[in-house]
């Protein structure tokens, strides 16, 4: 097998890894459970052990999946690959994620692996245009959705977030370095203390120019909880840019809440 998947935490990948027999690697303090012991073991300060054990398994497609957050490195234990990086690295380190993510598949491209995205493995992750629930998008769900995708599109020369929440015209997150789960939570927490206090539309979209075979906007059936715990009503999704995990269970959640969820261009 020619594909090596890097794991970050959650199901993505789990699934890739089960589903197409890829080689995995686990990176030092980074869970992952797939219910087997990892191929390969590695540690984020020595990234040329990585890639001689990846080029030592055959490997040619590396493929990133699932969350990983921002290391904090040892510098007593890098090896002379990773020393001789540094100077590239530790300025992506402080920039946003696409950038940094973009600096990282430059490194493997020279280290003579493709990288490659998810959705090239599963076919239908990536979502469709069109509502995938029984509700659909009221008029002020659709404005609200626009007017989130449009602060996204001004926020993506920042390198910031994928996704922000809007409710009746009124921005009340946005996504940033801590996530998705950290905006909503917040949201959640705060959502009774002040108008508007229910509605709202999640928009979850890429980054303009974002490379997509890393960081891929994502989200699952704990995204749907965490929405309905918001008191928002819809969520609005890039149709071709946006991963749907565990979509029937997605769905059923959606549907029972009563939520809508549509995807646009």
């Amino acid at each position: 097998m020619s594909l090596a998947v890097i794991s970050g935490s959650g199901d993505l990948p789990v699934r890739l890894v089960k589903e197409t027999g890829a080689i995995w690697v686990k990176l030092n303090n980074v869970h992952t459970d797939i219910g087997s012991e990892p191929n390969i073991t590695a540690q984020f300060e020595r990234l040329g052990d990585l890639f001689s054990d990846l080029a030592e398994a055959g490997v040619q497609e590396i493929c990133f999946a699932g969350a990983m957050g921002r290391p904090k490195l040892d510098p007593s234990l890098f090896d002379a690959t990773t020393l001789e990086l540094m100077p590239r690295l530790v300025p992506l380190l402080q920039s946003g994620d696409d950038a940094l993510l973009r600096g990282i598949i430059e490194v493997c491209e020279e280290k003579g692996f493709s990288v490659c995205a998810p959705h090239e493995f599963l076919p239908g992750l990536l979502v469709e245009p069109g509502v995938m629930t029984r509700a659909h998008p009221e008029p002020r769900d659709e404005q609200d959705a626009q007017k989130g995708a449009e602060i996204l599109q001004t926020l993506s020369v920042h390198d910031i977030g994928q996704g922000c929440v809007v409710s009746s015209g009124q921005v009340l997150g946005i996504e940033a370095l801590y996530g998705t789960d950290a905006m909503l939570d917040g949201i959640a927490q705060l959502r009774q203390s002040r108008q508007p206090n229910m509605n709202g539309v999640f928009v979850k979209r890429a980054k303009d120019g974002q490379d997509l075979r890393v960081d891929l906007p994502t989200i699952g059936p704990e995204t749907i909880d965490k929405v309905i715990s918001a008191d928002l009503s819809a969520i609005c999704l890039q149709a071709g840019y946006v991963q749907v995990l565990d979509l029937k269970e997605v769905l059923e959640r959606a549907n029972a809440a009563g939520l809508v969820i549509w995807a646009t261009d």
